[in-house]
């Protein structure tokens, strides 16, 4: 009967499953159905009467939370649109339209965000310590996410400046890219000039993947090639990472990352995590303090939470040893904190 109301035209579709739905007016598959074509039909209300009876009957029915969230957002209902955002995200973290009716909602209600954040590096050998801050503006745009950031650190004695411009487009639910460019003062430990490129895309099944590259272009340039392939299980995200950096000289090397995700809090977006990193101790390399550390087994427990609407806080810190010949091992930790204020 639902195979025969979606091959037949939607207002056949709709009177094949009013006459079943009269008889049996507890199939909620039928009901979903019956909720999604009315909403496609541009009757909103009569949908969301629909789609409200399937979730009285069937409270845990993701599908037509799902619908219900996208016939708010399409009939201009923000406020109750962005409650089943929050229901579905709880549930199902890696939701591809939820996440971007979130970010078009994000765009409307609070466009602006401003942060800055602090790292600081120690190491078991005589070595000063590494500093580095960022101050962020960030920008939510129907299009995607626009942030501009500008970074400082300190290392080796030696002190270095970048500006960078990140900007993730959304092409539609389950496609997204991260594009980034990037200008240092000088060449000392930021490159003089860097690109970044990823493009992700939604494989279903709660399969996520992505491949890009990096470019650090310092007196040589250092070409990285990235791919990344994540699996969203509700609540959590299983995340498997690789950099390639071909070098005809010394010979190719390989970075790989193993992270775990739990997403929690009202708006599914807070989350705890934990990472294990062979090779370059930085889940992502940035200046040349980070290009040296190669053959680094890295442990790095990661917090983000969403206090409120407007607040949003992070701290990291991290556990790396690398063996160096002739040497003691070398032991690096790491500790950072964020704030970012959403307005």
């Amino acid at each position: 009967m639902i195979a025969r109301a979606r091959a037949a035209s939607r207002a056949d579709g709709i009177q094949i499953l009013e006459t079943h739905l009269a008889t049996a007016p507890r199939d909620v598959d039928a009901r979903l159905v019956y909720g999604l074509l009315l909403s496609w039909e541009g009757r909103y209300d009569d949908a969301r009467m629909q789609l409200q009876l399937v979730l009285a009957q069937a409270p845990a029915y993701l599908d037509a939370e799902v619908a219900l969230m996208n016939v708010e957002w399409w009939s201009h209902h923000p406020k109750a649109a962005r409650a089943h955002v929050n229901a579905v995200l709880a549930r199902d973290a890696g939701n591809a339209q939820a996440r971007l009716v979130q970010q078009r909602l994000d765009a409307e209600l609070r466009p602006w965000s401003a942060g800055m954040s602090y790292g600081r590096d120690t190491f078991s050998d005589s070595r000063a310590a590494w500093d580095e801050s960022a101050f962020t503006v960030g920008r939510e745009t129907p299009a995607g996410s626009l942030i501009a950031r500008f970074s400082q650190a300190d290392r080796f004695g030696l002190r270095d400046r970048q500006g960078e411009i990140e900007f993730y487009p959304t092409f539609r639910a389950g496609t997204s890219a991260y594009i980034e460019v990037g200008v240092g003062d000088n060449d000392r430990l930021y490159p003089s000039s860097r690109v970044s490129f990823d493009l992700y895309q939604n494989l279903g099944h709660g399969l996520e993947a992505s491949a890009g590259f990096r470019r650090l272009n310092f007196s040589t340039s250092t070409t990285m090639y990235v791919g990344t392939l994540s699996k969203y299980a509700r609540n959590w995200m299983f995340t498997g990472r690789i950099f390639h950096v071909p070098d005809k000289t010394l010979g190719s090397s390989q970075t790989y990352h193993a992270q775990a995700r739990r997403y929690f809090g009202a708006e599914g977006t807070s989350f705890a995590g934990v990472t294990y990193s062979h090779g370059f101790s930085r889940e992502e390399p940035r200046g040349t303090g980070d290009l040296v550390q190669l053959g680094a087994d890295t442990l790095r427990g990661q917090l983000q939470l969403d206090a409120n609407a407007t607040l949003r806080l992070s701290v990291n810190a991290s556990w790396s040893r690398q063996e160096r010949a002739g040497l003691d091992a070398l032991r690096q930790n790491t500790f950072g904190a964020g704030v970012i204020f959403r307005f």
